[in-house]
């Protein structure tokens, strides 16, 4: 998977990977209407706009040209915050974190990251772990009148040779 900077070309096409995504992340946990709120409110044609113009919109994209992984980058005070979608796997791949990764470090993020995931989402659970995450907190989120649990996860900063 090649990571690299979205485009506006892209953005219908995040779009919809973004819906299906996050269907899957919490389809049977909540409503069909929750999942839509939750997709308007992380993923809404002007957050897209916001963080493409900001180049803080990253999409991953496989050898035959589809967007497997779409990344919006937050900064925090402390640290950056992905909200991710990830395309439920293909029995004969995943999406690969680690590449992610490594895009974010060569781009020049080298302190510490945090995704916040469903619980019981396999493929972005999976995801993080191969990428080098830690599980950290669970939280509950209130959308749309439901709950929705996440878990915190944390890749610690990069540490320099100089110490």
């Amino acid at each position: 998977m090649n990571v690299r900077f979205a485009e506006h070309d892209d953005l219908t096409a995040i779009e919809e990977v973004t819906r299906w995504a996050c269907s899957e992340a919490i389809g049977e946990m909540v409503p069909e209407d929750v999942v839509e709120s939750e997709v308007h409110r992380r993923f809404r044609r002007s957050v897209l706009s916001e963080h493409l113009l900001s180049r803080r919109l990253l999409v991953g994209v496989s050898a035959n040209n589809d967007i497997e992984l779409v990344v919006l980058v937050d900064d925090r005070t402390d640290h950056i915050e992905l909200v991710t979608s990830v395309v439920p796997t293909r029995p004969s791949r995943a999406a690969d974190g680690v590449s992610l990764v490594d895009s974010l470090r060569f781009m020049g993020w080298l302190g510490p990251i945090s995704s916040s995931v469903p619980l019981g989402d396999t493929v972005h659970e999976h995801f993080y772990e191969l990428a080098g995450f830690a599980p950290g907190e669970v939280t509950v989120e209130r959308v749309e009148g439901h709950d929705v649990f996440r878990r915190e996860w944390w890749l610690d900063p990069v540490l320099s040779a100089a110490g």
